[in-house]
């Protein structure tokens, strides 16, 4: 009989690849994950991991086994949680992913909300660059993500939570007015979030139907808030979400030129796995901010 604690250790190697970091995660020692996996090969009959120096490497066999073992936790904590609904009662854990800059600025302060709301559920917030909370995503690591929509994987269910618009900030040092054309403005130093920043080039292209090529920003910083005291400090101008700029200490110290350059840059997604889809946690986390959305 296989025992759960050699399925564990066999999901901790799927996603760390490293026996001292799985022992780690399972708070174990690493004897023990290295026996656990000594006992589950010879249960099955087939090698589970090949090494490579220090790192482990799931076989083919051992990924199907994986899967299924994680599909196995995934169904006990469903009806666990099935049966809390029953008594009208919401437990557990919730592991939920998002951006930096969405994730500080609003969604960290409005799920201290939520857990007020349901005390005795266990939440984690994790915030990272997009390519990294996708990973931990399709690893099943992450039960739910709040994000740009252009950045949630094709596989996820979603559904919309905020229609996000950008909008130019820059300082008293620079003239700026609705007349001002594209031209004009990249002749002005330019503060990017990101190399090739998404929102700069968007904006330009629904603003003045062009997007411009080899710009070579003056700052390159992935944070909103560091931009917006960039462009406070005359450094240059920037394209920043609305909902940043609407809470930053720094809204009456930078200018705009108000709805003439605020655009629809995206849509912000609550996404979810498929199979959770019914999950009363996931349901009532939508629900919960689709209604305190509505301050972004």
């Amino acid at each position: 009989m296989i025992e759960t604690s050699m399925l564990q250790v066999l999901i901790a190697l799927s996603h760390n690849e490293n026996i001292s970091k799985a022992a780690e995660e399972l708070n174990v020692t690493q004897s023990a994950v290295s026996q656990a996996l000594k006992n589950l090969e010879a249960k099955v009959g087939f090698p589970i991991i090949t090494r490579q120096g220090k790192s482990v490497r799931l076989t083919d066999q051992g990924q199907r086994l994986a899967k299924v073992a994680k599909q196995y936790f995934r169904r006990i904590e469903e009806t666990i949680e099935q049966i809390h609904l029953e008594n009208h009662e919401i437990k557990g854990k919730l592991h939920v992913g998002s951006l930096y800059g969405l994730g500080k600025t609003w969604l960290s302060n409005r799920m201290l909300g939520f857990l007020s709301t349901y005390p005795e559920l266990e939440v984690k917030l994790s915030m990272d660059f997009p390519e990294n909370i996708v990973k931990k995503f399709e690893q099943h690591e992450i039960d739910c993500l709040i994000m740009p929509d252009y950045l949630v994987p094709a596989f996820a269910e979603k559904k919309t939570l905020h229609d996000e618009y950008t909008t130019l900030v820059f300082s008293d040092k620079f003239k700026i007015s609705k007349n001002t054309d594209l031209k004009d403005l990249l002749q002005l130093p330019i503060i990017f979030y990101e190399t090739n920043d998404p929102n700069f080039y968007r904006w330009c292209r629904e603003k003045f139907g062009v997007v411009p090529r080899n710009i070579k920003p003056r700052l390159v910083v992935n944070s909103f808030g560091q931009m917006l005291q960039a462009v406070n400090e005359g450094l240059g101008i920037a394209v920043v979400p609305t909902h940043v700029l609407k809470r930053s200490h720094l809204k009456a110290k930078v200018n705009t030129v108000g709805k003439d350059f605020e655009i629809f840059s995206n849509k912000v997604s609550f996404a979810y796995h498929a199979d959770e889809a019914q999950s009363y946690k996931i349901k009532e986390l939508y629900k919960y901010l689709q209604e305190v959305a509505k301050d972004l």
